[in-house]
């Protein structure tokens, strides 16, 4: 398709060029200055020689419209953070039932776990709150 519409372009120019022989100077430049429109159009703006002549004389262009971009998350959200700490248990020597031995003697062991002992808060957050474009709203 690039291919194609480079093709069309560079002979339309072509034809455009060697048919105004005698012409008046500006009826060619007219003819010009459309061709040149018609590049920057057909490249979707991505190529612009008067726009870049325009600079280069007077300095980049300058938007005056100032437009500030606040991203609106989600808050902060406070986490539960617990504390554990292992508990140790005896459990004295008994007797269990299986189904496929029998009765059987179990000796007295010491069994541990972790159990939740209190416990803090926690802010966290998936992005930086510090950053110039949040705004928090609660």
């Amino acid at each position: 398709m690039k291919r194609i519409s480079m093709f069309l372009l560079i002979s339309a120019l072509l034809i455009g060029f060697t048919a105004p022989a005698l012409a008046s100077d500006w009826d060619v430049a007219g003819k010009i200055l459309t061709g040149i429109e018609g590049v920057r159009i057909i490249s979707g703006g991505r190529i612009d020689p008067i726009g870049t002549m325009i600079d280069f004389v007077q300095g980049p262009r300058r938007v005056h419209e100032e437009r500030h971009v606040y991203v609106y998350k989600e808050p902060c959200k406070r986490v539960w953070v617990p504390h554990y700490v292992w508990r140790r248990e005896y459990i004295p020597a008994h007797v269990e039932y299986s189904q496929r031995y029998g009765k059987v003697f179990v000796e007295g062991r010491y069994i541990e776990y972790q159990v939740e002992n209190g416990g803090h808060w926690v802010t966290k957050c998936d992005y930086d709150c510090n950053s110039r474009n949040y705004r928090e709203r609660y």
